[in-house]
């Protein structure tokens, strides 16, 4: 279960556990290799996150956390901007990735027609 105490802005914040951060990743079905795209970071990094080897940075748990829904955790940062930025971003490609993924299955539906 994620903390209410991870999921606030950064002057509260408490960087959530290696558990925790999986918990987050696997809400959606992507892989490192997707996650990592869609960060803007290497594979490594997100496994390194999800062993606990490397603490995460707030600006990406935040976008993270967006991503999956858990909130907008930084609206009251100060910092909005960068943050804001990278979640944009990631929601470009979070965008793209799904509608190339719907691409795919109508193809497939088409072709077994």
């Amino acid at each position: 279960m994620i903390r209410e105490s991870t999921l606030c802005s950064f002057s509260e914040w408490e960087r959530p556990t290696a558990d925790e951060i999986i918990e987050a990743l696997d809400m959606l079905d992507y892989t490192t290799a997707e996650w990592a795209e869609l960060m803007g970071v290497q594979q490594a990094t997100i496994s390194r996150w999800r062993t606990g080897k490397v603490k995460i940075p707030y600006t990406e748990w935040a976008t993270i956390c967006y991503l999956t829904g858990l909130g907008d955790i930084w609206e009251k940062e100060d910092r909005i901007g960068k943050i804001q930025k990278k979640a944009n971003r990631a929601r470009v490609y979070f965008i793209r990735y799904n509608q190339k993924a719907k691409q795919r299955e109508n193809e497939v539906l088409e072709e077994k027609v």
